[in-house]
């Protein structure tokens, strides 16, 4: 991954004061946005401790951080992140879908029952992130890389995974297709759990 190209003299901001379609180099620190954005672009801009209240559907963050931030049950759908990194943030019940995330780094989220369906993925890593009972279905997840992350009971049905390693993360319960799991990694436990899901009864 790219790491984000933050400029080092960015300009303080609130985000109850942009009123233009697109921002540049600003820090967001410690506010809860209370209004809704659509459309938006966000160049350069870091978020620190903000919290997201309103929909924030069908915008773009490029070269962003969001660290300690708070997307529960926000409204991300149909958002493009590209090179940004997420560190450290709380998205419970946030909608994504159809979002596209590229070169991005999720890092010790929270986004247990969180709604990726129909999001595109590509060159992203998660690690040490949960996922708990949140949906990927029908998602494109290329060249991403999975490090220690829980996806226990997470839907991922009509989402592909060749080439995924998920041996060290937690893969309890998944809900997939049979078909979506070929070219998966996993390991011995993990590949033992999910040949019930391919009918097969193995015998002592």
């Amino acid at each position: 991954m790219s790491a984000p190209k933050i400029m080092p003299d960015l300009s303080e901001g609130r985000l109850d004061r942009i009123y233009e379609l697109r921002t540049d180099g600003v820090a967001f620190k410690d506010e809860t946005c209370a209004q809704s954005f659509s459309d938006h672009s966000f160049f350069e801009c870091t978020f620190t401790n903000v919290t997201f209240t309103e929909s924030m559907r069908s915008n773009q963050f490029v070269d962003c951080i969001f660290d300690h931030c708070d997307f529960s049950n926000c409204d991300f759908r149909e958002t493009v992140f590209r090179r940004v990194l997420m560190k450290s943030c709380r998205m419970m019940g946030t909608d994504f879908s159809d979002s596209r995330l590229q070169d991005t780094d999720l890092q010790g989220v929270q986004a247990s029952y969180a709604a990726f369906g129909g999001s595109k993925w590509k060159l992203c890593r998660m690690n040490e992130s949960l996922f708990v009972q949140s949906s990927f279905s029908y998602c494109e997840l290329k060249e991403t890389k999975i490090s220690r992350c829980d996806f226990s009971e997470a839907e991922l049905i009509g989402t592909k995974l060749a080439g995924l390693d998920f041996s060290d993360s937690k893969i309890d319960g998944i809900m997939i297709q049979t078909d979506g799991l070929k070219g998966v990694i996993m390991n011995e436990e993990q590949a033992l759990a999910c040949t019930k899901l391919l009918g097969i009864i193995i015998r002592n």
